[in-house]
Formats: C-alpha cells, sequence, structure tokens
C-alpha cells in the first residue's frame, strides 16, 4: 500500500511539472503556446555596438531558474544587457519588459580583446561588477574573451551551451583588471557575434 501511494505522489508531482503553459515568443516575433518544465521566462535584450543600441529584443520562453538573469556583459566594442523576469504559473511570461537604461561608468576596469591580443581595457558600467576571461568553441575553432559583467551573468554563462556554441573556462574575479592579459590567434569578432546571438536567444 506505501509503494502505491508513493508511486501516486509521484505521479501527480511529475505531472504538475509539465502542465506549466508558458509563451514562446522568439525574433521576428511568432508566438506560440508551449509546455514548460521549471519557469516561464520573459526579457528583453539589447545589444550596443560602440556605445550605440543597434537592437532591442524581447524574449519569452521556458527557463531554468539558474538562467533567468538580469544584467549585462561588455566585451568593449560590443555589449548586451537582459533585463528579465522569471513566473511559475500558466502564461504569467505575456508582459514585455523595458530594456535596461544605458548606464555611466563605476570605475572598474578589465581587460578586453581584440584581433591580435588580450591586453587592451574596457571600462565597466552600472552594474557590471566582475571581470570575466571565458573560451568560446564552436567545432574544431576556439577563442578567449575578456571584458566585464555582472556576477549573476557570469554565473548563469558558465552553465550555458546554445546553438552549438560551448562557454568554456568561465571565471570571474573581482578588483580592476584582474582577469589577465594574454595573446589568441583566431578572430575575435568573428566568434564574438556568434556568442552574442547565441545568448540572446537561449
Amino acid at each position: 500500500m506505501m509503494s502505491q501511494v508513493t508511486l501516486l505522489l509521484i505521479c501527480m508531482l511529475f505531472s504538475k511539472a509539465l502542465s506549466l503553459s508558458c509563451f514562446q515568443c522568439l525574433p521576428p516575433g511568432t508566438c506560440v503556446q508551449t509546455t514548460c518544465l521549471d519557469q516561464c521566462l520573459t526579457t528583453t535584450a539589447s545589444v550596443y555596438t560602440n556605445g550605440t543600441n543597434v537592437g532591442d529584443y524581447s524574449i519569452k520562453t521556458c527557463s531554468l531558474a539558474g538562467l533567468c538573469t538580469s544584467g549585462s556583459l561588455n566585451v568593449g566594442t560590443l555589449k548586451l544587457t537582459s533585463n528579465a523576469k522569471c513566473c511559475s504559473t500558466d502564461l504569467c511570461n505575456s508582459e514585455t519588459l523595458q530594456a535596461l537604461p544605458a548606464q555611466a561608468s563605476n570605475g572598474r576596469m578589465c581587460y578586453s580583446c581584440d584581433g591580435t591580443s588580450c591586453s587592451g581595457t574596457v571600462s565597466c558600467e552600472g552594474v557590471e561588477d566582475r571581470c570575466f576571461t571565458a573560451s568560446v568553441q564552436q567545432g574544431n575553432s576556439s577563442v578567449s574573451f575578456k571584458g566585464c559583467v555582472s556576477k549573476n551573468i557570469c554565473v548563469a554563462a558558465a552553465s550555458t551551451s546554445i546553438l552549438g556554441f560551448s562557454l568554456s573556462n568561465v571565471q570571474c574575479c573581482e578588483g580592476n583588471l584582474c582577469n589577465g592579459a594574454e595573446s589568441f590567434t583566431l578572430s575575435f569578432l568573428l566568434m564574438i557575434i556568434p556568442l552574442l546571438s547565441s545568448i540572446l536567444f537561449y
């Protein structure tokens, strides 16, 4: 009798987890309803090139708790911000969030990468309270990149593998220029554009 009660409870809990309905809206804007296991997510992500906003993207989909993060990632010439909110009731991710506003420099400096080395620097802005170093892997190609990041974005990025891009060796540190300078040989810009796209559409 005890095993039957246990099995019934497991089935009830499992069916509840599978019954969360969420909106799924991905650019260019088609929306459908989908079934999620954990939470519904709504986020507005913004991409900046050389300080100019080149696009805001509203995304609604499923999310795991650890990936529901707001903040920013700044590698110098390119910056990504995300204003995110998660919820756990049916179709609760219907709202469209405002993009995070532009923020001023906070005084922190981190190393960044260009086409030939990672010895340049970038001024961190707003909530970017960490420096980071990471590698992007797609197939046999890999490149290191560095910059400023919010703590919660760095934690989420460490567990992300999206659209064939794997982030590895993600390390965050506190303190000016704590992420060290080093050289690399692959084209930074050829790798960072797909990386930002993969973060936007996780």
